[in-house]
């Protein structure tokens, strides 16, 4: 078939369980139908046969798969069971059975039908024998053709469906089209930037990020916030991170896969491909400490593919002489003799290197050439067990010689090797070094599922959302999670507190994602047109699995400032500010909002005094009453004013010392993270800012007169500039 892109794709399992507030009925179980087989081809593939088409439906092996006369049975099964509970994803499968062949050395190359309709996603799974149930595999959808192809190294039950967007969310299932819309420069970059880090970073984070992207259709800027935004609102810093790292993986995997396929498939820039030939060695050099698998195997073994193919290795063809030794040296490297080596056999000599992290490009070239030489040159040595004149023996037999021929020396020896060299380099090892890159390749396709699998694993995860309503305040009221998306279900996101004041639910993390990621539990009265009316309470949360606890509190009037930071500036300023304002006043939906046009204060004593001015303070921001979290933002300016004293020894009556003063002239802003307990409640604030400033270590004295005098050359250092500082603040919460 003829070659084009590469597109991995996987399935990802996830489970859909949208909230349970509404009481919703059992579902009855599926009932299986019974499976029948009916056989489509039956046959002998052998060296002269070794592909099958039956109206689509494929097989295609090699001699390093087959390396006998092997019976294929290809059957048509009806009635398999579906690929999902509810019963909605069926599939045309397929029985691919090789009479006493369990498991492949190389790769087979299977081809089923699918037809797609506009909007439809390609899927492709096996049967897992062993426990009954269909499991997730590679495959490749080739438009052109109307079929999946799958690469593998075992035969089963294959099966190959199609489902629409809108299908993907009602089955519980989501089937991954894992193919990047990156250029392979990108890819390069990405392994290089984990080559030289030691862990994915920026790059391979965004090819992960545009990759499960399609794949779980969020929207690339919807994961991108998830990924890189430390302050998203909906979720944990646990999620942030996990999801991050995830995406970041992915795109390593992703990377090393395409790059490695599209290289196989020559669908790689010419000039991208010796720049990366150029500085491979030095890559590998890098990851081989830092990985404990074959992660980037494929990439490597495709590159010497490359080579291979364009005959680094060999030699051209040799027209010597016709002689007895060179008709001899054939006999000893023929089937069933000493001295042959099937495809299979070299496959079985050369994966090893190629699968072998520890060893880069340069190694697994020399050590081939090595090997290949050792085998052209056996003939010749003492590893010819029967000895080159038996053999000569047999040539003359053979090929009826009666006259003499030249006597044996190193040039002939060299020619007749030479001559086998490039036989072995232009017409076997190609072959052979195809079926290790697709071999290794496979496995790191297995990687990439195994990176979906996981994060998908944890998207499935489910989070029991309850909410405590001691006093009762809000029983039988309808709520409403928000804010919703389009794709969003609105009726399962929806519901009411029991009469004891409580309400439960449980989701799983991928379905709240899908839904528009919720950040809001909206309180509306009991009789509400929810659809119109405003609600009366907003509780803000953040999801951080595996559960989200919310109880609610008397409704707060304020909180009362208590003490904060003051170790530098800009903290001694906010310090200034609060206590100012003394009380901050929160509204029923718990927002706040506190504007101070002017305050002042000063510290320290003796020798070392300060004083702070703060003007134009504006804090801005919501907290749930109940949970006694939320945030909130700040802006201000703030002058401040420090003079150190270092007196010095002087006469009675005298004064002499150094006198350093800090005047200092900032613009703040910053974010306020908000947590509380027990009626206290602590702001976290991170801020930044602008600085005009200057320090100046000045010589000071006053004489026994009574005469001041100042040093004529003080010493100034311009404090001029940015800066980001952080500190912490503390409330006492005051009820109705």
């Amino acid at each position: 078939m003829s070659m084009f892109k590469r597109k991995i794709a996987c399935v990802l399992l996830i489970t859909l369980l949208v909230p349970m507030i509404v009481a919703c009925g059992k579902q009855d179980a599926v009932e299986m139908p019974k499976q029948t087989s009916d056989i489509i081809f039956e046959g002998i593939l052998n060296s002269e046969n070794m592909n099958v088409d039956m109206d689509g439906v494929g097989v295609s092996a090699t001699a390093i798969t087959l390396e006998e006369d092997t019976k294929l049975t290809i059957s048509k099964v009806s009635g398999a069971q579906p690929l999902d509970e509810a019963g909605e994803i069926l599939l045309d499968v397929y029985d691919f059975n090789f009479e006493g062949v369990e498991a492949f050395e190389g790769v087979v190359e299977l081809t089923i039908p699918l037809s797609l309709s506009s909007n439809e996603i390609p899927g492709a799974a096996y049967l897992n024998e062993s426990t009954g149930t269909w499991e997730p595999i590679p495959f490749i959808y080739d438009a052109a053709q109307g079929a999946v192809v799958i690469y593998t190294d075992h035969l089963s039950k294959y099966g190959v469906f199609s489902i629409s967007g809108e299908g993907t969310r009602r089955a519980r299932i989501e089937f991954l089209g894992l193919f990047g819309e990156s250029s392979d420069e990108n890819y390069l970059a990405a392994v290089e930037e984990y080559a030289i880090g030691g862990v994915p970073a920026g790059q391979c984070v965004d090819i992960g990020t545009s990759a499960a992207a399609d794949a779980l259709q969020l929207g690339a800027d919807f994961l991108g916030n998830i990924a890189q935004s430390a302050g998203y609102l909906a979720y944990g810093d646990d999620v942030l991170a996990t999801m991050g790292d995830s995406f970041g993986r992915l795109g390593l995997l992703v990377s090393v896969v395409q790059v490695g396929t599209n290289i196989y498939n020559g669908k790689t820039h010419e000039a991208v491909v010796g720049s990366m030939k150029a500085s491979f060695t030095y890559v590998m050099g890098k990851v081989v400490s830092k990985l404990s698998n074959s992660v980037l195997s494929a990439s490597m073994a495709a590159v010497a593919i490359t080579d291979y193919a364009i005959n680094k290795f060999g030699t051209e063809a040799l027209t010597g002489r016709a002689s007895m030794y060179r008709d001899a040296y054939a006999i000893y490297y023929q089937k069933s003799n000493d001295g042959y080596k099937s495809s299979a056999d070299w496959f079985r000599q050369f994966y090893p290197y190629f699968s072998n992290p520890t060893m880069n490009e340069a190694e697994i070239r020399a050590e081939i050439d090595r090997i290949v030489t050792a085998h052209c040159n056996e003939f010749w040595t003492g590893s010819n067990r029967l000895a080159i004149d038996y053999y000569v023996s047999e040539a003359r037999e053979n090929f009826k010689w009666t006259a003499s021929e030249a006597g044996l020396n190193d040039s002939v020896r060299n020619e007749i090797s030479a001559e086998r060299r490039s036989i072995l380099f232009n017409d076997v090892l190609p072959g052979v070094f195809n079926q290790i890159a697709l071999k290794v390749n496979l496995e790191n396709e297995r990687k990439l599922r195994e990176e979906y699998q996981a994060l998908s694993t944890y998207l499935n995860q489910v989070i029991q959302f309850s909410v405590k309503d001691e006093k009762k305040l809000y029983a039988d009221h309808l709520v409403r999670f928000g804010p919703l998306n389009d794709q969003a279900l609105v009726e399962n996101w929806t519901g009411k507190f029991k009469s004891d004041g409580s309400l439960s639910t449980a989701f799983t993390l991928y379905a709240h994602m899908l839904a528009g990621a919720p950040n809001e539990l909206r309180i509306y009265e009991p009789k509400a047109d929810i659809e119109r009316d405003e609600p009366i309470r907003v509780i803000e949360f953040k999801v951080t699995p595996p559960a989200v606890e919310i109880i609610l509190g008397d409704d707060l009037s304020g909180l009362m400032y208590v003490s904060g930071d003051t170790s530098k500036v800009p903290q001694f300023g906010l310090d200034v500010a609060f206590k100012a304002i003394e009380a901050i006043k929160i509204e029923k939906d718990g927002s706040f909002k506190v504007e101070l046009d002017y305050a002042t204060g000063s510290g320290g004593s003796g020798n070392n005094r300060f004083t702070s001015e703060v003007r134009g303070f504006v804090l801005s921001g919501k907290i749930d009453p109940g949970t006694l979290s939320g945030n909130a933002t700040f802006s201000t300016s703030m002058s401040f004013n420090r003079k150190e004293i270092s007196p010095l020894e002087a006469m009675e009556g005298e004064t002499k010392e150094f006198v350093t003063s800090y005047v200092y002239d900032d613009n703040v802003s910053g974010t306020v993270s908000i947590s509380g307990s027990d009626g206290n409640v602590t702001f976290a604030i991170q801020m930044e800012g602008t600085r005009s400033g200057y320090s100046k270590l000045q010589h000071h004295s006053i004489d026994q007169s009574g005469e001041e005098k100042w040093g004529d050359n003080p010493t100034i250092t311009d404090k001029s500039g940015e800066f980001t500082s952080s500190g912490t603040y503390k409330f006492e919460v005051k009820g109705k």
